[in-house]
């Protein structure tokens, strides 16, 4: 297999099926946001690592990169959620300052797309809800957070300075990117050739999946100490 051994990858799914056997352990206050967003983030985790290993076992290469930064962001936000319950107060007020601009933009009536939210008779009084929700939440001291905000929080600077930028200039088709998926130069005749599904090179994309079983690994020891169900064991972190 190209991008990882047949060892490697078969350790990989045997951790996504090892978190989902345990994963009938985890009781939670289905009311309580706190443990809903933990676990709805624990999910994440486990399903962008089935699509990480689906898509290399299929040689899906352009999108391992992009999947892998949405599992980056689900596993910092899991990371501070588990920390600090405070942490889910940012999230709040991200959530909000979201629908704010949806709604907004709504409100104008020339955007086709959000016509059926425009005609809502409720969208007054949710761009108010919002606006409030917003307000008391940055004077309670949890404003919405930029990304570099999260990764420093958990403790991930160098990860936010490295492997994050190279995945969000995938996601974001940078010209770094479309270079490393494109482009093959010969350097010997200062010339190159323009490639569809490029064929990969032994191990170009370890570094993702090692780091994905790593991140599923970590979360499943952490949800399972936080909820106490007493199977933190089964996941050494």
């Amino acid at each position: 297999m190209w991008a990882l051994g047949e060892k490697s990858m078969d350790e990989y799914r045997q951790e996504i099926a090892k978190a989902l056997q345990y994963a009938e352990h985890l009781k939670f206050d289905k009311t309580h946001p706190w443990h809903r967003n933990l676990v709805a983030l624990y999910g994440a985790l486990i399903e962008y690592s089935d699509s990480l290993v689906h898509l290399a076992a299929n040689e899906k290469t352009v999108a391992i990169p992009v999947i892998f930064r949405s599992l980056l962001e689900a596993y910092v936000d899991f990371k501070n959620l588990a920390e600090d319950r405070g942490y889910g107060n940012h999230m709040e007020a991200s959530y909000s300052k979201e629908w704010l601009r949806v709604l907004k933009h709504a409100e104008g009536g020339d955007n086709p797309y959000l016509a059926a939210i425009g005609g809502d008779a409720e969208l007054t009084a949710q761009v108010q809800h919002h606006e409030e929700r917003l307000a008391q939440l940055s004077q309670d001291g949890y404003p919405p957070l930029s990304h570099f905000s999260k990764f420093e929080k958990a403790g991930m600077v160098e990860e936010y300075r490295s492997i994050y930028n190279f995945v969000c200039s995938h996601s974001h088709n940078n010209i770094r990117s479309l270079v490393d998926r494109f482009i093959i130069i010969n350097e010997q005749e200062d010339d190159f050739e323009m490639a569809l599904f490029r064929e990969q090179t032994e191990g170009e994309f370890d570094h993702y999946l090692s780091t994905g079983k790593h991140c599923l690994r970590n979360g499943s020891h952490n949800i399972h100490a936080v909820l106490e169900t007493g199977h933190e064991s089964e996941f050494p972190a």
